[in-house]
């Protein structure tokens, strides 16, 4: 039953993580409005890999989200995750 917040709160700071790393690097309209909508896609990517993906699936799922993103807006263009450090939630972009 303790694994379940966890997860959900690591997912949570990763996404964090992985949008402001995108935008500090991305082309996009600014202020962007749909910041809680690609939140919340990157934690649905990334929750499910929380303990149980290798680091590479983590890194996927959180690049197609992105991906997907600049897909829907063609004034979204950025950087992709490179790695992500999942016990305290790093994230670089490259």
């Amino acid at each position: 039953m303790n694994e379940t917040p966890d997860a959900d709160r690591r997912a949570r700071t990763i996404a964090e993580n992985v949008y402001a790393a995108y935008c500090r690097q991305a082309t996009m309209p600014m202020p962007y409005r749909e910041e809680q909508t690609v939140l919340t896609r990157l934690v649905e990517a990334i929750r499910p890999q929380i303990g149980e993906g290798s680091p590479g699936e983590l890194i996927e799922a959180a690049n197609l989200v992105l991906s997907e993103w600049e897909q829907r807006d063609a004034e979204v263009r950025g950087p992709r995750v490179a790695s992500i450090n999942q016990i305290d939630g790093a994230v670089t972009v490259g």
